[in-house]
């Protein structure tokens, strides 16, 4: 059997577009009869435990050296573009002349289609949330020694919380230092089966990361990193905890208040982001 010619494999490619193409459509079709089925329009459209889902059922699957990063971008544009044909919504991303990285994190995960706007302070960008101008606030990881960390404005009950971490499934290039961010938004939190949860621990008199670690343990949790930051009214310490920890989970009310704690405060939760197979490596040496 002879080999295909040039034209001929340039036909195959054709062709296997237009499928593509003809699915993305068939893809547009299906979701629409899915957003008939929910009902009136209500609150921001995104579901990251959904689309975390199906970025793992992808990961599971895919295989050969076409890069699994390039496929999550692909269905992270694909994904924003049909939410915004359901519901708009915007996105405010801590950037300036600066700070250039989370503008591109953000564009990967959100994609191109959808309005963002960049503020030059991490406080600017969360108060367009808490104002109601932005759906979605883009904001760094927190890491210790902050003087005006953006995260003790979660610890109030009507306060937003943290829905998501980006990147999900791997990076591509970024105008800075590479760093983790953190999606704010109204949003109830969902489990997918495996997660990171955020808690504010507040205490009164300051208490050491040995200290606080004991106590969580002792009640059944697993802390994986923890900042601090003083306020005049006490501590404040950002603790995330494996496993999805909702409300009315037990654990939280094993943690012994009477010796240091006055509050614990669930302030978000995310799907554990996809291997290093997949995914850029975290530098943990000065912080989360």
């Amino acid at each position: 059997m002879s080999k295909p010619t040039l034209d001929q494999l340039r036909r195959e490619i054709d062709a296997i577009d237009d499928q593509i193409h003809d699915l993305i459509l068939q893809r547009w079709e299906t979701v629409r009869h899915v957003a008939a089925a929910k009902g009136p329009k209500s609150g921001l459209p995104v579901r990251p435990a959904r689309e975390a889902a199906m970025l793992r059922r992808l990961a599971a699957r895919h295989s050969g050296p076409f890069p699994f990063a390039a496929l999550a971008r692909m269905w992270h544009e694909m994904i924003a573009a049909f939410t915004m044909l359901q519901a708009d919504y915007s996105v405010a991303v801590y950037a300036n002349e600066r700070e250039h990285t989370l503008w591109d994190l953000a564009r990967d995960q959100f994609g191109s289609q959808v309005p963002m706007s960049p503020y030059p302070t991490q406080r600017d960008a969360l108060a367009q949330l808490f104002e109601g101008r932005h759906d979605v606030a883009v904001l760094p990881m927190p890491r210790e020694g902050e003087e005006d960390p953006w995260w003790v404005a979660l610890a109030g009950a009507e306060a937003p919380r943290v829905v998501m971490r980006i990147p999900f499934a791997g990076v591509g290039s970024v105008r800075g230092p590479m760093q983790d961010a953190l999606a704010v938004a109204r949003l109830t939190l969902e489990p997918t089966g495996s997660d990171r949860t955020l808690v504010v621990v507040e205490t009164i008199q300051p208490l050491s990361r040995t200290g606080l670690n004991a106590i969580l343990q002792r009640a059944g949790l697993s802390p994986h990193f923890t900042v601090s930051a003083h306020r005049d009214n006490g501590w404040y310490h950002l603790v995330e905890l494996g496993d999805f920890i909702g409300p009315d989970d037990r654990r939280l009310d094993l943690i012994d208040v009477r010796d240091a704690v006055s509050r614990v405060s669930i302030i978000g939760a995310y799907a554990e982001v996809l291997g290093p197979e997949h995914a850029a490596p975290v530098d943990d040496a000065d912080g989360p």
